[in-house]
């Protein structure tokens, strides 16, 4: 039998239904979509979990030790692997608005590394940055500018500071930013993953000739999410990782089933002179039709899956999870081999009679 007439005859077992071909794609888009979806769902909840942490400011660090913080040094632990961003702050009296004048808020002075820290928005070089629920009481927006005591001040930035349980005092504030030189009372580091030295490494934005008995201070900004959230330790014992050798698993299963129910078939077609390597290339080719197509299905629902309700990049999931479906497609193909390679011409009676 040349190719071509192999690939006829695959052509004809395909559309007669001799290969069961629909059915068994169908079980592997089932089984193996499934397997690959739940694990790309158990992902996002992961990435779902990292963002509601970092949005809480849970994974900000506070060293407190006043009017000993190091600005510059502080602003400079943003350079450091595993430090998002820094930047310190130093309580500076109130400051009394306009459009409030029986609510003086309290002033704090900042570098600019708070900036990062905060996620301010619409920040500019002179002016200062207030929350956003302070910025709706004023009705007011980045690039306005508001009466104080002081005369007109313009707002330079809004950031988002929730009621979540985080240290209040910025919810209602005016911050105030200027230059890094100098002393700060504390100094804030977004701490990615967070680690076991974090608290020291913190300490070195201590003003060099701080007094040795100093009180130092060190906590989160926000606790009531947990002391840390260690998305590498999560992602390796989530319960849905062994989907990939679960995926391989079912795949040689199906694969080996889809020929080994065609026997008969197969023995018969020994009997009358078809080549075992004609009879192998047949039936991989047949499994490989319906593979791709199952397996068409299961990557189309495990990129739906990936993206909804993802706050990370959807296609990082997806790449972790379709090597499941591809490593089950293959596994498929070996099976189907597995399979033809064990029908033996001399089981014909036998196979006839057990059908």
């Amino acid at each position: 039998m040349n190719g071509r007439e192999l690939l006829g005859e695959v052509w004809r077992n395909l559309l007669s239904g001799t290969t069961r071909a629909a059915l068994f794609g169908l079980a592997f888009a089932a089984v193996v979509g499934a397997l690959a979806v739940a694990d790309a769902r158990a992902v996002v909840a992961l990435h779902q979990r990292a963002a509601e942490f970092v949005a809480a400011g849970a994974s900000v660090r506070v060293l407190s030790v006043a009017a000993n913080v190091d600005g510059n040094a502080c602003d400079a632990l943003g350079d450091v692997p595993g430090v998002v961003s820094s930047g310190a702050l130093a309580e500076d009296g109130t400051l009394l608005l306009a459009a409030m004048p029986d609510n003086p808020l309290p002033t704090y002075r900042v570098t600019p590394g708070m900036a990062a820290v905060l996620g301010v928005r619409a920040e500019s070089a002179s002016g200062v940055w207030v929350s956003s629920r302070t910025a709706e009481t004023l009705r007011a927006g980045p690039g306005q500018v508001v009466d104080t005591d002081t005369g007109p001040v313009t707002l330079a930035g809004v950031f988002d500071y929730p009621d979540d349980g985080r240290d209040s005092r910025l919810g209602y504030a005016v911050l105030v930013p200027e230059p890094a030189a100098g002393t700060f009372d504390q100094c804030w580091a977004d701490v990615r993953p967070p680690t076991d030295g974090a608290d020291e490494m913190l300490r070195w934005a201590v003003r060099p000739g701080a007094a040795q008995g100093l009180s130092v201070t060190q906590g989160q900004l926000n606790p009531t999410l947990g002391a840390e959230f260690d998305g590498a330790a999560e992602f390796a014992g989530r319960p849905t990782r062994f989907a990939l050798p679960a995926a391989a698993l079912a795949g040689l299963v199906l694969g080996f089933v889809s020929v080994r129910l065609r026997r008969l078939e197969l023995a018969g077609a020994l009997h009358v002179g078809v080549s075992r390597g004609a009879l192998l290339a047949g039936a991989v080719l047949e499994t490989a039709a319906w593979t791709l197509a199952g397996l068409a299905l299961a990557l189309c629902s495990l990129v739906v899956a990936a993206h909804v309700g993802n706050p990370a990049d959807p296609w990082d999931a997806v790449l972790v999870d379709a090597r499941g479906p591809a490593a089950a497609a293959l596994a498929a193909l070996a099976g189907a081999a597995v399979a033809a390679s064990l029908v033996r011409e001399r089981h014909l009676f036998r196979y006839f009679k057990d059908r």
